[in-house]
């Protein structure tokens, strides 16, 4: 086909065809260029297409001068992007190399300046699609690990910030995939779904569907992974040529440089726990790991038999972000890290449910599932022992038994690892091996009937705190499995069997703690336990600031806490807590603590961002308070309470849970208000 173009003008391709990707449904998008101040007829620009349209193909044109195509990749890197594969048809080949380089220069420029909104882009399409290593239907073309992301890849190499892999073996084979799939399908369709997998295998050469998937599957994690890696230059690349960073402690020996998380200058690499506090530390602030970080924790050994307490919380707040938990286990594995602390992760790892109701692999169904608990997660008593089901409670399948009897049997190893009580040892793995029951007595019983609550009871051992994390895990579990399996009647039926069992168990009092405070202020130091205690004696309750204004200065985390009101109208304290940026040793100076705190420099509280919070009465009067644990936390909370008898808090699932009997009678409504408030918003 030859197309009659005005003098002096080039006609040039984007899209498929310029890729030389086209597919039997894919569009032509063409852009005729031409100098500026040329004046071109209409008429004749119609004509043009004719030969086009009559061979029956939907083309997408514009008309533009060089300087406008360079302009649109000035402004907006996202439009920008797609204009990168331009090549060149026919016409003046001077002219399109102009504007060739014209683009080029104003991406390099532009991408760099606006590096974060176009990789957010990419993000919100990672959102919409998937990933292609994960879903049970992948799209081959924008989800994670696809075709999109080759075309990510080259643009990133394009504006010289990071080099581009080889990775033809895997552009040719989800190029044949997705022309076969449009062939099979008779459209344009990017969705492999079970119906066409299998033909589409067949013309490739495979014996079934599962083999193709397990290639596609290897494809799209390399592929994802050559992205990790080239965004973590590309963020290294654009942060040299910003400001000078500053490096700010996080934890021992991991620091925060230039909104990334990497390790000191001398870290201890024989630490088996750095792992963890790296990631827990990335989980905590949002901030990327740079990869040479994740590099170098390969070589730190691996964990022992029984983990210290430190490393627990740090493996719980790993699984406590919605928002970074996905990010975090992923790298993790990407660099054989996650399987030192999950071994029996790679045994799901990539792995295709057989129910058809599943829309992704086990291994990200799982990690969908933690991350719908841990958004959830205040509404429980141990939010930790919920977080720890939702990550196991399908890590059975697989090995020819009842998942929910294999899954609980490695949650009781892990729990022990842990350091868990038996008492929760033994929660956590009646949870994973009833799992199924909510959602089975929901479809084949009455909800109402006393002999459906009583098989909720049996299933739950009378236990409420196991009832009320089952019934979270359940809603979970049923809303990361597809669509269509977490429906009205469902919630319904499970609400009504749960309230009904909730009604038949009598509640758990809560107690006034144990509290030795000796002196004013001091310290105890529990090596086992890995923790400071610090004990605090004051006259008013609101005085416990000045010394949680000490502990949030010293950068300490507080793990627990007791306070109670004395005979004499004074009220003692003690906190649990982790010292985050030195050894338990050189922070367990109690001198300096006590002149630090004698000499009233800190007395003020760091600010605090909001974030999800349940409060309530619960029997006999007690306030709970749940929320996400963060910086001054606690200080934020007594500020805004009454004056109490008693208060216990503790931190589990990366959760601060409040309990505490109030002085007198204050007005309920109030306190619930008061307290939301400067929890949630900050």
């Amino acid at each position: 086909m030859t197309l009659s173009l005005p003098e002096g003008t080039t006609l040039a391709a984007t899209g498929s065809f310029a890729r030389r990707e086209m597919t039997p449904r894919s569009d032509l998008d063409f852009i005729l260029i031409h100098p500026a101040g040329m004046e071109l007829d209409e008429e004749e620009i119609s004509q043009l297409w004719y030969p086009i349209w009559d061979a029956k193909y939907h083309l997408d044109y514009s008309i533009r001068t060089p300087e406008e195509c360079a302009n649109i990749a000035h402004r907006d890197p996202t439009a920008g992007f797609s204009q990168l594969d331009l090549a060149f048809i026919q016409g003046d080949e001077g002219l399109f190399s102009l504007t060739r380089s014209q683009i080029v220069r104003n991406w390099r420029v532009a991408v760099s300046r606006h590096f974060d909104s176009f990789i957010e882009s990419a993000i919100a399409r990672w959102r919409r699609s998937g990933s292609v290593a994960m879903m049970t239907n992948p799209e081959i073309k924008n989800g994670r690990g696809g075709l999109r992301d080759l075309q990510l890849l080259h643009a990133l190499a394009l504006g010289q910030l990071s080099d581009e892999p080889d990775l033809g073996a895997e552009r040719e084979l989800l190029l044949d995939v997705r022309t076969l799939l449009h062939v099979h399908s008779r459209r344009h369709r990017d969705v492999l779904a079970p119906e066409f997998a299998a033909d589409v295998a067949h013309d490739l050469g495979y014996e079934d569907r599962y083999g193709l998937t397990s290639d596609i599957v290897k494809a799209a994690i390399s592929i994802s992974n050559a992205l990790e890696q080239a965004l973590a230059t590309a963020r290294g690349v654009v942060g040299k040529r910003s400001s000078s960073t500053t490096r700010k402690p996080l934890d021992v020996d991991v620091v925060d440089v230039g909104g990334e998380v990497t390790l000191s200058r001398r870290p201890d690499l024989n630490d088996p726990a750095l792992v963890l506090r790296v990631a827990a530390a990335s989980a905590r602030t949002g901030h990327p790991v740079a990869e040479g970080t994740w590099e170098r924790l390969t070589q730190t050994p691996p964990m022992p038999e029984r983990w210290s307490a430190a490393a627990a919380d740090d493996f719980f707040a790993i699984l406590s972000s919605p928002e970074q938990t996905p990010r975090i286990i992923l790298d993790m594995d990407r660099h054989g890290l996650w399987e030192r602390f999950v071994p029996e992760w790679g045994h799901i790892r990539g792995r295709m449910p057989r129910e058809r109701t599943h829309t992704h692999t086990i291994d990200f169904h799982s990690i969908n599932t933690v991350v719908r608990c841990a958004e959830n997660r205040t509404l429980v008593g141990r939010p930790d022992l919920l977080l720890l089901a939702a990550l196991f409670h399908d890590m059975g399948k697989g090995y020819g038994r009842p998942h929910e009897q294999v899954g609980a049997e490695m949650v009781t190893k892990m729990a022990a690892k842990l350091r868990l009580h038996l008492a929760d040892r033994s929660r956590v793995q009646t949870i994973v091996a009833e799992h199924t029951t909510l959602a089975r007595l929901a479809a084949s019983a009455d909800p109402h009937a006393d002999s459906t609550r009583d098989a909720v009871l049996d299933a739950t051992h009378y236990d409420l705190l196991t009832l009320q994390i089952l019934k979270v895990l359940a809603e979970a579990d049923a809303k990361s499995t597809g669509p269509g399996v977490w429906t009205p009647r469902v919630a319904q039926a499970i609400e009504i069997m749960v309230k009904g069992a909730s009604d038949a168990l009598a509640p758990q009092a809560s107690s006034r703690p144990m509290v030795s405070a000796p002196t004013d202020v001091g310290l105890r130091i529990d090596e086992e336990e890995s923790c400071i205690t610090v004990h605090w004696r004051g006259s008013y309750q609101r005085e416990v600031v000045r010394v949680l204004a000490l502990i949030y200065a010293l950068g300490w985390n507080i793990q627990a806490a007791r306070m109670v009101r004395r005979g004499d109208g004074g009220y003692s304290a003690e906190f649990d807590c982790r010292p985050a940026h030195e050894t338990l040793e050189a922070a367990a100076d109690e001198v300096r603590f006590i002149q630090s705190y004698k000499s009233g420099v800190y007395s003020t509280l760091p600010g605090i961002q909001g974030g999800p919070t349940t409060a309530m009465f619960a029997t006999g009067g007690v306030f709970v308070v749940r929320t996400v644990d963060r910086r001054s936390a606690l200080g934020h909370l007594l500020s805004r309470l009454p004056d109490v008898e008693w208060l216990t808090m503790a931190n589990p699932g990366a959760t601060m849970i409040v309990k505490t009997s109030l002085r007198g009678n204050p007005p309920r409504q109030a306190v619930v208000r008061n307290v939301t408030e400067v929890l949630v918003n900050g």
